[in-house]
């Protein structure tokens, strides 16, 4: 009888056959799964997730761990990524035993949400994880061609130099961007060295000595991906001509795609000549329900103290949430929410129960983005749950 163990990895020695894995199972070569992981200044072995069959290691996952901003909040997130199955032990549900036991690491550890991007939705559906329908903006190549550039800004190479002003610069574009990661030194450092894009492909716009914005894109000669792209108020034109740079330096590509936050600057250039997608590759989970309502307590209270609307509000109220068999009560006042755990005695004037895919939906995009918007608790929750604007950028994607 075969034996199957699934546990993280324990030497350096399992985790180079963990390299020779990945490198059979996915296009990208070794290289890649090797800086990725030794470039990351908060890589642990207790994140590289394995399933062995009676002494191979026949699967492997790897959890990737961010801090991302939750309005005065910092949230922990866990990626999903680097799946991989040799072809001989397929089948067998061994990856998804792995993510079972990562979903209980997380939850162990304090993460609050899980991401990952796939095309085999069923497949981590079965898991817990649950589809995210992003805003994703898409351009024929030649279209964006007629995009005019301002003759205010030097456009040219990133370098070493620019580092700190980069990293001000994207503190400062994202500092109200829900679901943007927070990014340390180290980690653009890493960036750099793991090649999250191509270094000929990372642009600056500069004007009077000042770094005004940055873009960086991917390119494989047909279809252009813009990695991220921030600038300073008032100087969004030197986003455009950023783009405008990018287009005119890879002309055989044909295509060009972004995820951007909402009322970004590249948006006006999209919504001109492109057009707006609906996509679902990405895909989300709440580690633990009752630790995040919790957590996000705080906010919750911000917001009702600077909340536009509270038409046909009463307070105090208690509403009774829940997400499966977990139950919280989040408590109204004037000026503080509380949320704590339901009991047999609670006593509650509003019940909820929403899946998955709409609590998601209602952290990260706010109470209007429901497709079926529960008529019951609407004053309270278009003021919890506000429309927002997020985005977690193609550049931290793993």
């Amino acid at each position: 009888m075969e034996q199957i163990h699934i546990r993280t990895v324990h030497s350096r020695k399992e985790l180079e056959e963990i390299y020779e894995i990945w490198d059979k199972v996915f296009p990208r070569g070794k290289s890649f799964f090797q800086d990725r992981l030794e470039f990351d200044s908060t890589y642990s072995m207790d994140t590289t997730w394995v399933a062995v069959v009676d002494g191979v290691i026949a699967a492997a996952i790897q959890l990737f761990t961010f801090r991302i901003r939750f309005g005065s909040l910092e949230l922990k997130l866990g990626g999903i990524g680097s799946v991989a199955t040799l072809p001989a032990y397929r089948k067998r549900g061994l990856a998804q035993r792995i993510l079972r036991r990562i979903s209980e690491y997380m939850k162990q550890n304090g993460y609050d949400l899980s991401l990952l991007n796939t095309n085999i939705l069923s497949f981590y559906e079965q898991v817990g994880w649950s589809p995210y329908s992003k805003k994703v903006w898409s351009a024929k190549a030649e279209n964006m061609k007629q995009l005019e550039h301002s003759t205010l800004y030097t456009i040219r190479r990133y370098e070493d130099t620019d580092l700190e002003s980069i990293m001000a610069l994207y503190e400062e574009a994202n500092r109200e961007v829900y679901g943007s990661v927070i990014r340390s030194k180290s980690y653009w450092l890493g960036q750099r060295q793991w090649k999250t894009v191509q270094p000929h492909q990372f642009l600056v716009a500069e004007t009077g000595g000042t770094v005004a914005a940055f873009l960086r894109y991917k390119s494989n000669g047909n279809q252009m991906q813009l990695a991220d792209c921030c600038c300073l108020p008032g100087h969004e034109e030197a986003a455009r001509s950023l783009l405008c740079r990018a287009v005119s330096e890879h002309p055989d590509d044909s295509s060009i795609s972004v995820y951007l936050p909402d009322r970004h600057a590249l948006e006006a250039c999209f919504r001109q000549y492109g057009n707006l997608q609906i996509e679902t590759n990405s895909m989300w989970k709440i580690v633990d329900f009752g630790r995040l309502l919790s957590k996000l307590a705080p906010e919750f209270s911000r917001r009702m103290l600077h909340g536009q609307t509270k038409d046909n509000f009463v307070l105090p109220a208690a509403l009774l949430v829940g997400l499966g068999d977990q139950e919280m009560m989040i408590r109204i006042r004037e000026e503080e929410v509380e949320v704590v755990r339901a009991s047999a005695t609670t006593t509650y004037n509003i019940s909820l129960q929403l899946n998955e895919a709409q609590w998601i939906m209602l952290l990260l995009n706010g109470y209007s983005s429901l497709e079926d918007q529960p008529a019951e608790g609407m004053p309270y929750l278009s003021v919890l749950f506000p429309e927002i604007s997020s985005v977690f950028w193609n550049a931290d994607n793993f």
